[in-house]
C-alpha cells in the first residue's frame, strides 16, 4: 500500500505537470485524483488570464469557489473596469457581493446588493427569480450586520412570491425557507425556526437527495438549533451524517467540512458534565484541533472562522486546567457551568457568522 509520503511524491500540478521541486503544491478546491494539486503561481496565472469568466473565483473542473483574497481582488478589478465603461453588470455586482459575504465582509456587500436589487427590479420586475435572489442575498447581508427586522422583511417578501411562483419544493424557495429559519433562530424564536428548518431539510432531501451540498448545509442548520435546545443526541446524529458525506465529497479541508467538524466538537464540549461524560470532552479535543489546523491552513490566522476555532479550543483547554485544579466534583460542576455560559455566548454567534445563503 502506498504511503502518504509516496502520494505526495507522486503529486503533480494539473496545469504545468511539475512536482514539489517546482514549487509548493496546494489543493484549493474539491477536485480529486490527478487534478487535486496545483502550484499557487500556476493557478493565479490561470485565474488572471484564463478565458473563462468565472476563473477569477471558481474552479473550472469541480466548480468549487476558491473564496480567497484573490477572488475579491479580481472581482473588484472587474467591477471597476465595468464602471469606467459605464456598464456595471448585475452579474458582477452579485458575484462580488456574494464573495464578500462569504468571506465576512457583509458591510461592503450591502451597497452592492442594493445597487443590484435596483437594477434587477428595473430590468426584470419584482417577481423575477433574479430579483428575488438578490432580495434574499440583501437580507443575508442585513442579517450579518444585525439588522434582523429589515432582513426578515426581505426574506418574507421574497418567500411569499417564491411559494406562489416556484412552489414550496423548488430549491430556490427552500434556500429562503432555510435562511428565514436561521434568522428566526438569531432572534430567539426557536419554535418558528425549527418549523422552517425542518421544512427546508425535508424539501432538500426529497428534491436534491441526501448528499447534495444544500441538503448538508440544511442538516447543519437544524443540528445547530437542536443543539441549542439541548437535544444533543439528535444534533450529534445530524452532524455526523453531514460530516461523513462532506469528508467523502468535499474533503476534510473544505470550509463546510471544517465548519461541521467544529460544530460537532463544540457540541461535545458543551454537553460534557464533570464526572459523568469524560468521553465527550476527550472526543471534542481532536475535532477542535482538526478544525483549527484546517482553518489556519486554508483561511489564514486572522479569518473570523479561525479566530472562533481558537476561542473554542481555548475554552476546552481552560476547562481541562480547571478540572486539574478543582478535584472536588461540586467545584468542577460550578466551573463547568461558567464555561457552558461562555460557550452559549459564542456558539450561536459563530454559527451565524459562518452561515451564508
Amino acid at each position: 500500500m502506498a504511503s502518504h509520503e509516496d502520494d505526495e511524491e507522486q503529486d503533480r500540478c494539473r496545469i504545468c505537470f511539475g512536482g514539489h521541486d517546482d514549487g509548493p503544491l496546494v489543493r484549493p478546491c474539491t477536485c480529486r485524483g490527478s487534478a487535486k494539486c496545483v502550484h499557487s503561481a500556476c493557478l493565479e496565472k490561470w485565474r488572471r488570464t484564463g478565458p473563462r469568466e468565472d476563473a477569477a473565483y471558481r474552479c473550472g473542473e469541480c466548480k468549487d469557489d476558491f473564496q480567497d483574497p484573490l477572488s475579491l481582488e479580481l472581482l473588484r478589478e472587474r467591477l471597476q473596469a465595468e464602471r469606467m465603461n459605464g456598464q456595471a453588470t448585475i452579474t458582477t455586482l452579485g458575484t462580488l457581493a456574494s464573495e464578500l459575504q462569504t468571506q465576512g465582509h457583509g458591510d461592503e456587500a450591502e451597497p452592492l446588493l442594493r445597487e443590484q436589487l435596483e437594477k434587477t427590479r428595473e430590468t426584470f420586475g419584482i417577481r423575477h427569480p433574479s430579483t428575488l435572489l438578490t432580495m434574499t442575498n440583501l437580507g443575508g447581508a442585513l442579517r450579518q450586520k444585525g439588522d434582523l427586522v429589515a432582513a426578515e422583511s426581505l426574506y418574507r417578501e421574497a418567500l411569499e412570491v417564491q411559494r406562489e411562483t416556484l412552489g414550496n419544493r423548488d430549491p430556490h424557495t427552500l434556500l429562503v425557507i432555510k435562511s428565514l429559519g436561521v434568522l428566526l433562530l438569531a432572534k430567539g424564536d426557536r419554535a418558528g425556526a425549527e418549523q422552517l428548518l425542518r421544512e427546508a431539510l425535508e424539501g432538500f432531501r426529497e428534491t436534491l437527495g441526501n448528499r447534495h451540498r444544500d441538503t448538508l448545509n440544511s442538516i447543519d442548520s437544524l443540528a445547530c438549533l437542536l443543539e441549542l435546545k439541548g437535544d444533543f443526541a439528535a444534533a450529534g446524529s445530524l452532524y455526523r451524517e453531514a460530516l461523513h458525506v462532506q469528508r467523502d465529497t468535499l474533503g476534510s479541508r473544505h470550509r463546510l467540512t471544517l465548519a461541521t467538524i467544529s460544530r460537532l466538537g463544540v457540541m461535545l464540549l458543551d454537553r460534557y458534565t464533570p464526572g459523568c461524560q469524560d468521553g465527550d470532552l476527550a472526543a471534542a479535543e481532536p475535532l477542535l484541533r482538526e478544525a483549527l489546523k484546517g482553518r489556519r491552513e486554508t483561511l489564514g490566522n486572522q479569518h473570523p472562522d479561525t479566530l472562533a476555532s481558537i476561542e473554542f479550543l481555548a475554552m476546552l483547554l481552560q476547562d481541562q486546567k480547571r478540572r486539574e485544579e478543582l478535584p472536588a466534583r461540586e467545584q468542577r460542576i460550578a466551573a463547568r457551568e461558567q464555561m457552558k455560559d461562555d460557550i452559549a455566548a459564542h456558539r450561536l454567534a459563530a454559527f451565524l457568522a459562518e452561515f451564508v445563503l
